[in-house]
């Protein structure tokens, strides 16, 4: 019977991740949560990259032929309060505000010590998926590297009310002199802003109207993958085992990938082929993340040919929209599993 640590008290009423692809989509379905996203959320089909103004090329999403073409776009927030509630009607609690702090092997059993109400407890486990981020301390603890790369330039991310002229059931992508940026509604009059240009809120077409911002942040976007996803009886998912830039809202929805992957292994008592079916498909999608943030920077190769040269994104679409649409729905690779 699986538990649940997590430190923090409560859910975070921000969202970092907003698209739940076709891939999360079918992998949740059978446990009933697709159903209660698709009541919560909308569908995303189209996809337009534009250039002071024009539309230079689009990815319909619908084209994909899948029982769920198109991106669900829902705040991660609802996603996770979703999930919770799912567990809470198969009886399991989520542990917040428990701590692990010591992670150990003992023959084939993991023993986590675990800190709640100031008190520390070990846990014995025949086995631990330790999805604890970023910085992941279970990670660290078993001397697992994480190597790769950080961009030097800052990203920001709003969420802001708009009266806006763009499309408001498609997502846009306006590729700017200094940068990119991608748009798309939320909800209502709720729109998401994510990109690398300055000042984002003042290069949406002149008719916008900019109301409330609901949350900002500025960060900087590493794209690394662990040396490692599996030390005897812990393994990773999520952030901890891999991070990279949000293009193609890949990152919650390969953590729901590893952890249907890990679910289904621990069934058919297979753990120990984990890192071998998770790793090389994580550093595939990682490096064609990796090439397809070219166009966004304009400092790159890519991102000044298409500046300089716009006329050319509407062949170069023709060649690769179709992959680029399963792609984007996550239907690019096989999971290795039996089922």
């Amino acid at each position: 019977r699986p538990r649940i640590i997590e430190h923090k008290t409560e859910r975070s009423p921000h969202s970092k991740a907003f698209g739940v692809n076709a891939r999360s989509l079918q992998l949740l379905a059978k446990s009933g949560v697709t159903q209660k996203y698709l009541a919560n959320g909308r569908k995303l089909e189209r996809l337009t990259l534009r250039r002071e103004g024009k539309a230079l090329a689009t990815l319909r999403l619908d084209q994909v032929e899948h029982p769920y073409p198109f991106m669900l776009v829902q705040s991660q927030a609802d996603s996770e309060r979703i999930l919770e509630s799912a567990l809470t009607e198969r009886g399991i609690t989520v542990e917040r505000g428990t701590q692990a702090v010591g992670f150990r092997q003992d023959g084939d059993r993991a023993l986590v010590d675990i800190m709640v109400g100031g008190e520390t407890k070990t846990i014995f486990a025949d086995c631990v998926l330790a999805a604890d981020g970023p910085q992941s301390p279970a990670r660290q603890a078993l001397g697992i590297s994480f190597g790769g790369e950080t961009y030097e330039e800052p990203w920001r991310l709003f969420d802001v009310e708009l009266t806006v002229s763009l499309p408001a059931d498609e997502a846009s992508i306006l590729l700017l002199d200094d940068g990119g940026m991608f748009v798309v509604r939320q909800k209502e009059n709720l729109w998401r802003l994510l990109g690398n240009a300055r000042a984002m809120l003042e290069r949406l077409p002149s008719d916008t109207k900019v109301g409330k911002v609901h949350w900002e942040s500025e960060f900087r976007i590493s794209n690394r993958v662990a040396g490692r996803f599996a030390e005897g009886s812990y393994f990773l998912a999520g952030d901890a085992a891999h991070v990279h830039a949000g293009i193609g809202a890949r990152g919650m929805n390969l953590g729901i990938e590893d952890a249907f992957v890990f679910a289904s292994l621990y069934a058919e008592k297979r753990l120990e082929d984990y890192d071998q079916l998770r790793r090389p498909t994580i550093q595939k999608v990682v490096s064609q993340i990796k090439r397809a943030m070219g166009p966004p920077r304009p400092t790159t190769l890519p991102g000044k040919l298409v500046r300089a040269a716009p006329w050319i994104v509407p062949a170069v679409f023709s060649v690769v929209r179709n992959p680029a649409q399963r792609w984007i729905l996550g239907l690019d690779h096989d999971l290795g599993l039996s089922h």
